[in-house]
């Protein structure tokens, strides 16, 4: 019996640590989503606490959060996305931790038709932007025509058939070629795909930095800020996913 009694405390304390096991959600923009989730199941191996990915268009997401309420930490791309959290107050802190410099992919028709950057504004040239309310590369590209004189903007302007919810939706779009270039955020995107780029002149091209956020929405604020913690501790990890790391050189 006594060995028994020692055996049911055991497994008591046992089903007890695993019932204050809890899940918490990360919200990522799309474009960083790979280190992200590379973090996220290291912290799951070391940690009882679970974490699960929600990514898509770094606006998207954030409207996603506001509207449900629900949201530990939040990784984006573009200050403008920023500054909409913490006007909703569901910021507690943050770090800014990336820079990225857009660029153009190009399709393998765009290839034959795009040398440099001034080609995307000839006639017939086929272009994937970004949704200006979801994606960061929405604004970014309508920052990059305003730089430009006023014939050349109109004409890439009317090049853009078709605006995006997120930067791998524009990438599909340039690798089934639908159109001959796309706007994405960073060439490390581009690793493994076998697709080509142009870059955009700096007089004209507008850096976008990325933010890590402790969400106010956490339902357990306490695993919100470790999971927060870790991933400042292991920012190492989007450098070897090919980002920039501010700090990091």
């Amino acid at each position: 019996m006594k060995y028994f009694a020692v055996f049911i405390c055991a497994l008591s304390f046992m089903f007890s640590l695993n019932a204050t096991a809890y899940t918490l959600y990360w919200f990522s923009g799309a474009g960083i989503k790979k280190p992200a989730e590379i973090i996220a199941s290291m912290f799951n191996k070391t940690h009882k606490d679970k974490v699960v990915i929600i990514s898509g268009g770094s606006g998207q997401v954030l409207n996603e959060m506001i509207e449900t309420k629900k949201g530990d930490i939040y990784s984006l791309v573009d200050s403008n996305f920023l500054h909409k959290a913490i006007k909703n107050h569901i910021v507690i802190k943050y770090k800014k931790f990336l820079k990225l410099t857009p660029i153009f992919a190009l399709s393998k028709n765009g290839e034959k038709k795009i040398e440099n950057f001034y080609d995307l504004s000839k006639h017939g040239i086929k272009i994937a932007g970004g949704n200006t309310k979801t994606i960061c590369l929405g604004k970014t590209f309508q920052a990059v025509i305003d730089k430009l004189p006023k014939n050349m903007s109109s004409e890439i302007e009317k090049n853009v058939v078709v605006r995006c919810l997120n930067v791998f939706q524009i990438l599909g779009y340039v690798k089934n070629n639908s159109v001959d270039a796309g706007i994405i955020l960073d060439r490390t995107l581009l690793n493994n795909t076998g697709l080509h780029f142009i870059n955009i002149p700096k007089q004209y091209n507008v850096n976008k930095y990325g933010y890590l956020c402790l969400i106010s929405y956490s339902k357990h604020k306490k695993e919100a800020k470790k999971l927060y913690n870790f991933v400042i501790k292991h920012l190492n990890i989007y450098q070897k996913c090919g980002f920039k790391v501010i700090g990091a050189d």
